[in-house]
């Protein structure tokens, strides 16, 4: 339905009989029948109303309720009664206190678990009857209201002066000293509620109420963040502030606290102060320092005679000390050329350290106090002599020198920049220069061979040209030259060069090297590379009286066995990572931890570290005479090998450096990493392809072919692929012979026996294994569905012709035909010229169980196979011709009766028939030995 709530308020509808209506629930910060009229009022730290209920209200309940909504910790939100009897609700600390003070009695309530002043929306009520009632929401609050409650134990006794409420601050000081915020309200309110009416703040008269604005108009002042170098922007509602990190300041923190530089060129310089307060026995003591100078007074506090208090450098180190000999050490390098940040808190004796990473509890001092009027000194002391005891004079910056909170103030800063919170110690400067600056370190030319000088901050680096090196140029760069062979690299090492190279080692080489090495390089780790398949060698041993050293492979594991004079119990360490595979490793050795004895030492095989103690704790006995044997019965490649970073060379060359290790002798050893020639000799057979693995080979087989010289013909007929046959095995394949009714090339597909069936009359043909049965329609049956179903019996339902004689069988009756005819019935006359029986153009005519040639006239014969040309004998031959074709007649008749009575014995026996010789003996053909009746299947 239409309605008119208006700002987002929810409608309700209603529904009463036949009306409908409805009702606007309205959102905080606006009231009535559409939610229209706003109650949103605010304040900017000096503004407040004031309500004089001027009613009578002794016996009525009172009622206080308000949203609010601030940032800042302190300030009054509403004030009812007088300077004696009041019911006050304020923020202190960022909690809510409520005070209630009625005939002398106090009770006060604190919600002291949630921050009240964290900008959002906060609704507080405050209910007066027999007791005091506060609640405040807030989303930390278990389930969204913190309550506080106390009953009066006077009673409740309401109070006209209760009549007059403040709301966001009090006019009469009178009023402001029974709170403890002692501020008026800076932010926004909403939704006042006071005995349960409603209180609009623009019905609120300029009479009654001061700087009070409606709505709430909020500057997010802190984003963007306006403050710079990295300082906190702080919200203070109607402005911000900035908490500048030391040290910067200004409002912005923009400024910085202007350094000064002591002792620039070496001029003594020192700052001196007054203490204008007592500061008693705590204290502190804070400042920037950038030196590189190890030694120097940081800062005095003395009364004129003794020094109570001293701050000085030592080794780079910072030593605190009161007026004993005793000190306190702070063990940081100080003296590193960084701006450093260093407090010292000094607490009743107790001294605590710190910088920005670290807070340090040094110990006890003996406690001093320190009064007005003591004398302060910064860098050092008007006399030098003094200043000489702690170290001499500082040189470099100090910025931001702090007693306390209070600065010394080096150069006076512009009066406009000076801040309200700011505490400053004016004093007397002697040859300080103002910022951080640097000597002129270049004007001595340090830099040697045509170096180019850079300034770095009290400090200088050279640029040197190509081939020199060192802090001053003072190093040439060896390797520039190309003193190096070309099959090896150079390397440029403190005064001198190394030329690396890899070496091969072959069981009965090895290579003794004898050290000349001063005492300043730390012989604290042994570096080397190794290539092998050697499972038992000797890599780096040396030993000198009681000291040895032993690095070796056991069992393809790296082996370490260390001896100390200091200890009779030797160290052994055996790796865990396989070293003998051909594979390049590396390995490390390496004294990792020097605090504290023992000694702890690392060992790292590659990516893999394992630690140990080792009571010797060093390996200063290789520093001279003593024997350092490499790869002794060892076959493989070294690589690196170095101790205290001081390679053992593999070359013949002559270097310049003092600390080396000098070859004294070498057998069988060749530069360069190379295993034997295992395929020299061509070990694969059948045609594999040998591949070199380093002091072993393996060979690439031919299909077909495997074992580790390709000796062995793979048999393919392992897997038996064969399926319905036998497998012969053949090179890189195998050849399967097929059982009967089977093909394909794992033997694995029947043959169809149906492809080429003779199932007649409609049958269908069902495969088996080189087989085939007939399925019959119902009319028919036998092997081949050839018989009519049921069988068909002579004289009933089969009549041969053509004189065919009819028997009766198992498939039922049969016509055995005359020669000369065929057919079911013997009703075809078999054609005798359907072979072509007439040789050279003759002319065949059929006939029953015959023929007849027609021959033309050149031609003559049974078949015309016969030339007719006239004979070319001289003689008649009629006489001769007669007798014989009459014997011949005679013969060919008995040959022809003997044939007729062995065709008829044959075919009563065998029932086989011939187009040439058929007899009418039945209607039907005997075909047994023809065809064998496979025997009967049953179909399921």
């Amino acid at each position: 339905m239409d309605h008119n709530c208006q700002h987002e308020a929810q409608c309700i509808p209603e529904y009463n009989g036949t009306n409908h209506s409805y009702t606007c629930v309205c959102h905080p910060g606006f009231i009535g029948e559409d939610c229209s009229t706003p109650t949103t009022f605010s304040f900017m730290s000096q503004g407040y109303i004031v309500y004089d209920l001027s009613r009578d209200t002794m016996n009525a309940e009172k009622y206080l309720a308000v949203r609010f909504r601030t940032l800042l910790d302190d300030m009054v939100l509403m004030y009812r009664g007088d300077q004696y009897n009041f019911l006050l609700v304020e923020l202190y600390q960022g909690l809510l206190h409520t005070l209630l003070k009625t005939n002398g009695t106090l009770i006060h309530l604190v919600i002291d678990n949630v921050m009240a002043n964290d900008g959002h929306w906060h609704r507080v009520e405050i209910s007066l009857n027999s007791s005091l009632t506060v609640s405040l929401s807030h989303k930390e609050c278990s389930n969204g209201l913190c309550v506080r409650k106390q009953y009066s134990t006077d009673g409740y006794d309401p109070l006209g002066s209760f009549n007059t409420v403040f709301i966001g601050g009090l006019v009469k000081e009178g009023l402001t000293a029974n709170t403890q915020s002692k501020r008026n309200f800076t932010g926004c309110l909403e939704d006042l509620v006071i005995d349960y009416i409603n209180q609009l703040p623009q019905n609120v008269g300029s009479n009654v109420s001061y700087a009070m604005e409606l709505g709430c108009n909020k500057t997010e002042w802190c984003s963007p963040n306006p403050c710079n170098n990295n300082a906190q922007c702080v919200d203070r509602w109607s402005n911000f502030t900035c908490e500048c990190k030391r040290p910067f300041r200004g409002p912005t923190c923009m400024q910085e606290y202007i350094p000064g530089t002591f002792f620039m060129e070496g001029v003594p310089s020192y700052a001196h102060f007054e203490v204008n307060k007592h500061l008693g026995a705590t204290f502190s003591v804070s400042a920037f320092i950038r030196t590189l100078k190890s030694d120097g007074l940081l800062l005095q506090i003395n009364n004129g005679t003794l020094p109570y208090f001293t701050i000085y450098l030592k080794n780079g180190w910072i030593h605190i000390r009161t007026l004993l000999d005793q000190s306190l050490v702070f063990k940081k390098n100080i003296s590193n050329g960084k701006k450093n940040w260093i407090e010292i808190l000094f607490k009743e004796g107790k001294v605590t350290v710190s910088d920005l990473n670290q807070k340090v509890e040094l110990g006890l001092l003996p406690p001093v106090t320190v009064a007005e009027g003591y004398q302060v000194f910064v860098g050092g002391m008007a006399a030098t002599y003094r200043t000489t005891f702690w170290g001499g004079y500082f040189k470099g910056c100090l910025q931001d020198v702090r007693i306390n909170n209070d600065h010394l103030e080096f150069f006076p800063l512009e009066q406009e920049d000076i801040t309200e919170e700011e505490t400053l110690y004016p004093g007397n400067i002697i040859s300080v220069m103002e910022n951080c600056v640097s000597d002129d370190v270049c004007q001595q030319h340090p830099c040697q061979n045509e170096g180019k000088c850079t300034v770095t901050w009290n400090d200088f680096t050279c640029s040197c040209p190509d081939n020199f090196t060192g802090r001053i140029c003072e190093e040439p760069l060896w390797c520039k030259r190309g003193p190096c062979s070309p099959d090896s690299d150079c390397v440029d090492v403190p005064k001198g060069y190394m030329c690396l190279v890899s070496a091969s080692f072959h069981g009965h080489s090895s290579a003794i090297f004898r050290p000349n090495i001063s005492t300043e390089p730390d012989l604290s780790f042994i570096s080397l590379k190794l290539r092998t398949r050697d499972r038992e060698a000797v890599l780096l041993q040396a030993s000198k009286e009681v000291d040895s050293v032993l690095l070796a492979i056991r069992g393809g594991h790296f082996f370490i066995k260390l001896q100390s004079g200091n200890n009779v119990e030797e160290v052994e360490l055996l790796g865990t990572v396989e070293i003998a595979d051909a594979l390049w490793h590396q390995i490390v050795l390496t004294r990792v931890d020097t605090s504290q004895m023992p000694f702890r030492w690392s060992l790292q095989i590659d990516d893999v570290n394992t630690s140990f103690i080792w009571d010797g704790g060093n390996l200063d006995f290789m520093r001279s005479n003593v024997s350092v044997i490499l790869a002794e019965n060892y076959t493989g490649c070294l690589d690196g090998v170095s101790i205290g970073g001081i390679y053992l060379p593999f070359t013949d060359h002559k270097f310049p450096q003092w600390d080396q290790f000098i070859k004294e002798k070498s057998h069988a050893m060749d530069l360069g990493c190379r295993g034997a020639d295992v395929c020299g000799e061509g070990p694969c057979q059948h045609g594999g392809r040998c591949m070199d693995l380093f002091n072993s080979f393996n060979c690439a087989c031919r299909v077909g072919w495997e074992g580790q010289r390709c000796e062995i013909n793979i048999d393919d007929c392992k897997s038996k692929p064969c399926i319905h046959g036998s497998c012969m095995d053949l090179e890189a394949d195998y050849q399967c012979n097929c059982m009967t009714g089977y093909t394909g090339r794992n033997c694995e597909t029947n043959l169809d026996d149906c492809q080429h069936h003779e199932c007649l009359n409609g049958g269908s043909c069902v495969d088996g294994v080189n087989s085939f049965t007939c399925t019959c329609p119902h009319s028919y049956a036998g092997p081949y569905c050839q018989w009519p179903y049921p069988p068909e019996q002579c004289d009933k339902n089969l009549t041969c012709s053509n004189g065919g004689r009819c028997d009766d069988g198992i498939w039922g009756a049969n016509c055995t035909c005359k020669p000369g005819f065929s057919g079911r019935r013997c009703e075809i006359n078999v054609n005798d010229c359907e072979s072509n029986p007439c040789l050279n153009g003759g002319t065949c005519q059929d006939s029953v169980n015959n023929f007849k040639c027609i021959c033309n006239s050149s031609f003559t014969g049974v078949r015309c196979e016969k030339s007719g040309v006239n004979s070319m004998f001289p003689f008649p031959l009629i006489g001769i011709a007669v007798p014989v074709t009459c014997g011949v007649l005679l013969l060919l008749v008995i040959g022809v009766i003997f044939m007729v009575l062995t065709a008829r014995k044959r075919r009563q026996s065998e029932g086989t028939y011939s187009p040439s010789q058929q007899e009418v003996a039945g209607a039907r053909l005997e075909m047994d030995s023809v065809l064998k009746v496979p025997p009967e299947e049953r179909l399921i």
